[in-house]
């Protein structure tokens, strides 16, 4: 991730790397349950259901690795609005929403939380009552509560100053 503030602007960038990462592990464990549905001596229904999820798992994944492509977060108090920008190599889509659109700004997060992985992300609570999730994927410290709640609290401070 790389994270830059110029002259108040707040720009956040995911990580490639990371995500990268994601897509290679997904093609392998999707491979693995390909190959281990072909196991002889499995009942038909465990055999189906292995294909079928190894096959969904290495799709996602392959498409990951070759659409590949970043997320930047752009916070500028200036124009007051937040900016994210994908890019990837089917092209580059913006949003921008301007802060007067915003009326919360809180954390979720994703997972198992009897013993499983979470993850933790920024919620825009916008005035339309849609929901815009921040910091979520390849994002550095999305398994850090205390980071999404420092990046919480930074953006409501943007906010306060509209």
């Amino acid at each position: 991730m790389h994270t830059t503030s110029t002259s108040s602007v707040w720009i956040t960038e995911s990580s490639q790397g990371v995500q990268t990462l994601y897509g290679i592990v997904g093609v392998i464990v999707g491979g693995v349950f390909i190959l281990g549905s072909r196991i002889q001596g499995l009942e038909k229904m465990t055999s189906n259901s292995a294909l079928l999820l190894g096959l969904i798992i290495f799709v996602i994944s392959l498409a990951v690795l070759v659409i590949g492509g970043k997320q930047i977060i752009l916070v500028d108090p200036r124009r007051k609005l937040v900016e994210l920008q994908t890019i990837s190599r089917l092209g580059t889509k913006k949003r921008l929403i301007p802060f007067s659109q915003i009326s919360d700004v809180s954390i979720a997060e994703l997972g198992d939380q009897e013993g499983g992985s979470i993850s933790f992300h920024v919620v825009l609570k916008l005035k339309d009552r849609k929901e815009v999730a921040l910091f979520l994927g390849a994002f550095e410290g999305s398994y850090d509560k205390q980071m999404m709640e420092a990046h919480c609290h930074r953006l409501n401070e943007y906010l306060q100053g509209r």
